[in-house]
C-alpha cells in the first residue's frame, strides 16, 4: 500500500514544486548539483568527520554524486532555477536508508580509492545512526529533507526559502508530517523559523559532531509562508 500512495504522492509533490516556478532537476543536472553540496560544505561539521577533520572538496563531491544516483526514482529533487544555485532533495515516507551495493556500484568505489576503506565505515555509521533517529520521530512515515545545499556565494540572498516554502506547504496540504537533521548549530535557527522543533540535540556516539535531529508537523506555527 505504502508503495501504490508513494506513486501517487510523489508526482502530486513534483507537480506542486513546477507550479512555484522551481526547476525539477534531470540527470545531466546531477554533477552541478554535487558541485553546489560541495562548496555549500566547505564547513560542515559532518563532511569534515567523513573525511578525517579535513575538508575535501573532492570527497564531498562524490559522497553527493553517488548518493543522487543510489536515490530512489521517488526522490523530489529540484532547483532554484535551471542554473542551480541551490537544491533540495525530498523523500517520501518509506525511506530507511541508502543501500550499500547500489552504492558501491554507482561510484563507491571511486570514493574508496580516493578517501579510503574508512570513509566507507564512517557513512554507514552515521546514516545507521541518523535513520533509526528518523523511525524513533517519525516512524518513518514523513517526508524526508535529505538535503538542502546552497552555494556559498548565493546564501543570505532567499533561496533557502523559494526551496522550502512550496514542499512545506505541500506537506500541510496532505497533512505529513516533516523531517530534517542538520549537524550545525546554526542552522537550527534557520529550520525553526521554517516551524521545525528540535526533537534531540546529542553528539553522534564515538564522534566529536553534534546532530540536530528535527520534526515539523503539519500546519505547525512558522513564517514560512511570509518569507
Amino acid at each position: 500500500m505504502d508503495k501504490l500512495v508513494r506513486k501517487i504522492e510523489v508526482p502530486l509533490a513534483k507537480k506542486a514544486i513546477e507550479k512555484a516556478g522551481l526547476y525539477i532537476v534531470q540527470k545531466k543536472d546531477l554533477d552541478r548539483l554535487a558541485e553546489v553540496a560541495a562548496d555549500a560544505y566547505q564547513d560542515y561539521p559532518l563532511h569534515n568527520w567523513f573525511t578525517k577533520g579535513k575538508y575535501d572538496a573532492k570527497a564531498s563531491k562524490l559522497i553527493m554524486q553517488i548518493s543522487l544516483k543510489t536515490m530512489t526514482e521517488d526522490a523530489v529533487i529540484y532547483a532554484d532555477s535551471e542554473e542551480i544555485n541551490g537544491f533540495a532533495v525530498w523523500l517520501p515516507f518509506g525511506f530507511t536508508g541508502s543501500k550499500t551495493i547500489p552504492f558501491l556500484m554507482n561510484g563507491g568505489l571511486s570514493l574508496i580509492f580516493h578517501s579510503g576503506l574508512g570513509i566507507i565505515g564512517r557513512l554507514l555509521t552515521y546514516e545507521t545512526y541518523a535513520m533509526n533517529l528518523k523511525k524513533e520521530f517519525t516512524e518513518n512515515y514523513d517526508w524526508y529533507l535529505y538535503n538542502l545545499s546552497i552555494k556559498k556565494d548565493a546564501q543570505g540572498k532567499g533561496i533557502a526559502s523559494k526551496l522550502m516554502r512550496p514542499m512545506l506547504q505541500f506537506c500541510d496540504d496532505e497533512r505529513m508530517v516533516a523531517y530534517l537533521e542538520t549537524n550545525k548549530e546554526s542552522n537550527v535557527s534557520l529550520y525553526r523559523h521554517y516551524g521545525f522543533d528540535l526533537m534531540r540535540e546529542e553528539l553522534i556516539p564515538k564522534t566529536p559532531v553534534m546532530h540536530y535531529a528535527m520534526v515539523r508537523k503539519p500546519d505547525q506555527t512558522n513564517e514560512y509562508t511570509n518569507t
